[in-house]
């Protein structure tokens, strides 16, 4: 019986269109929770605004089935395309009940009534995707097996005139509803005044797999490979930054030795440093004599992933700096050869090795984060707190904040600092949703929390501590306190304002201006922060569009 009350519920379900249409009407004019981000607002009715509005009305859709969703649009010229992923028919009832209550083996039909499912389901997000802007004027959308990334079933094209004249009445008057396009998907689409039609069913009724759809120039645009995009950026982009075409934020390289060889001539000579230090000076003079003499003028950069280029505004020059990539195996011989160095006994060389590997990395903190274990080998912790001090002001990826953290934890317990250093090791273990280095902070803070524990026992806590206790025992510190402890020592609290700002502004920026593949890094290390579903969304997004090759 309960199997039945079931089966009667998600046929009810699956004929809802109009009323879901009649919801994406009322959200039409809402305001859009996610244009404005860590105090940073976008352009209303620019891509960002669009994107996360279609996010947003999709996810708070009551159907029977989360849809999967990716999008790509181009608000300039009114063009979208909108893949999604498709139930596949196993997930539909094998038994309905009749009008007698008995169960009635639907099996044969399941098909055909997935099929007329996802041909609704697509309407509806057409009719979503014109809803988000009026200056939407096309939708394609792109059915998928499963996800948006899966085998193409069908695509159908919809134009924003016909699509109200003619589709938006059949949810208007309920006529999409009618149970009779379960059992003849094919005259539902018929009904449909579509553009263009990519669809084919297969003796059960289902779809058999097709070729992707053509899409507008101006969405394929959006996937050309950074390198080879040659577009001018807008001046809002130009100076922050501090670039004039999309390709020169490119930061692949063609460099004829890797990270990964270099990584390979140290560990060859491990037990050797005179001889690795050698090695590396070979392969650096080698990757230097590579470097284009036309591009000397310009400032060197390496950075290890996208969302450090957009982060340039905050290292030294100014708007008029210009940028040329540095291979990253010239990054990786300079930490390896501060790596030997150290081994070697010289910290001078080594400092100077980390010093020109900032120079040509200032946005990232791999550097800081080699001197402060460089100067915490040679015992001097002070140094190497002020060198984390400085990594941290414009520390972005978590793991590597995490980590920062943990090393001053590490630096202040050696200078006996035993609260500061507990609360570095809480902040560690806070930093975004999780990280690699979550599990190792909370085990540095508990082993310290029990040295308390013990010295209490013995009589010797200092009065002056800070640390909680509950029944005299000493626990974790508030989120509250660690932080203002940390702030009190002069620590800044990653990410600093300044920094989010930027990331979330070029971010933004780059994808109202049609770059969405310099933009998603720095949107993801916005999601994992925020731990907000939508970010993370958008990062794929803008990485994968509808999924369509060019």
């Amino acid at each position: 019986m309960a199997e039945q009350e079931s089966a009667l519920d998600f046929i009810e379900a699956t004929h809802l269109w109009s009323q879901h249409a009649q919801f994406v009407g009322r959200a039409e004019g809402a305001p859009n929770p996610f244009r404005t981000i860590y105090g940073v607002e976008a352009q209303p009715g620019g891509v960002w605004d669009v994107m996360t509005r279609f996010h947003t009305i999709c996810e708070r859709l009551q159907l029977p089935f989360h849809v999967s969703t990716s999008v790509e649009v181009n608000p300039a010229t009114g063009d979208m395309a909108v893949a999604f992923g498709a139930p596949e028919p196993t997930q539909f009832p094998t038994a309905v009940p009749d009008s007698h209550g008995r169960a009635r083996d639907c099996t044969g039909k399941r098909a055909q009534w997935t099929a007329a499912y996802a041909l609704r389901l697509a309407a509806l997000l057409a009719n979503i995707g014109f809803a988000v802007n009026t200056g939407i004027i096309g939708v394609t959308v792109i059915a998928r097996a499963g996800e948006p990334d899966g085998q193409t079933l069908f695509s159908l094209g919809f134009n924003r005139v016909d699509f109200h004249f003619t589709t938006a009445k059949l949810f208007a008057d309920g006529t999409i509803d009618d149970a009779q396009f379960d059992v003849d998907p094919a005259q539902l689409l018929a009904a449909f005044d579509v553009d263009s039609a990519r669809v084919e069913f297969d003796a059960d009724g289902w779809f058999a797999p097709t070729e992707d759809p053509e899409l507008p120039e101006s969405l394929c645009e959006l996937r050309t490979p950074l390198g080879e995009d040659a577009r001018e950026l807008p001046d809002s982009l130009k100076s922050l930054l501090r670039a004039d075409r999309v390709c020169d934020l490119d930061i692949a390289d063609q460099a004829s030795l890797s990270i990964r060889d270099i990584h390979q001539i140290a560990q060859e000579n491990a037990d050797s440093p005179v001889t690795a230090v050698v090695e590396l000076g070979g392969a650096l003079t080698t990757l230097k004599q590579e470097l284009s003499v036309s591009t000397s003028i310009r400032q060197p950069l390496y950075c290890e992933r996208e969302a450090l280029r957009l982060l340039v505004s905050e290292a030294a020059g100014d708007a008029a700096t210009r940028y040329r990539t540095v291979p990253g195996a010239i990054a990786a011989v300079r930490s390896e050869l501060a790596r030997f160095d150290m081994k070697l006994g010289q910290l001078d060389d080594a400092l100077r090795e980390l010093q020109e590997l900032q120079r040509i990395s200032p946005t990232s903190v791999q550097g800081g984060i080699a001197e402060a274990m460089a100067y915490s080998m040679a015992g001097d912790t002070a140094r190497a707190v002020d060198a984390i001090r400085q990594a941290l002001k414009l520390a972005v990826v978590p793991d590597e904040v995490a980590f920062l953290y943990c090393l001053l934890g590490q630096m202040f317990a050696m200078a006996g600092e035993t609260d500061t250093a507990i609360d570095a090791y809480y902040v560690a273990s806070t930093v975004a949703a999780q990280t690699a280095y979550t599990g190792v902070a909370r085990q540095a803070m508990e082993a310290l929390l029990a040295q308390i524990g013990s010295a209490d026992d013995d009589g010797e806590r200092d009065e002056r501590s800070f640390t909680a206790t509950v029944d005299a025992r000493p626990t974790a510190p508030s989120r509250g306190h660690a932080l203002g402890s940390l702030q009190a020592a002069g620590i800044p609290i990653s990410l600093t304002q300044p920094v989010i700002q930027t990331l979330t502004r070029a971010a933004m920026l780059l994808a109202d201006a049609g770059v969405p593949l310099a933009a998603y890094d720095g949107v993801e290390i916005l999601a994992e922060y925020s731990a907000e579903p939508t970010l993370l969304w958008m990062c794929r997004a803008l990485q994968e569009g509808a999924g369509c090759a060019r």
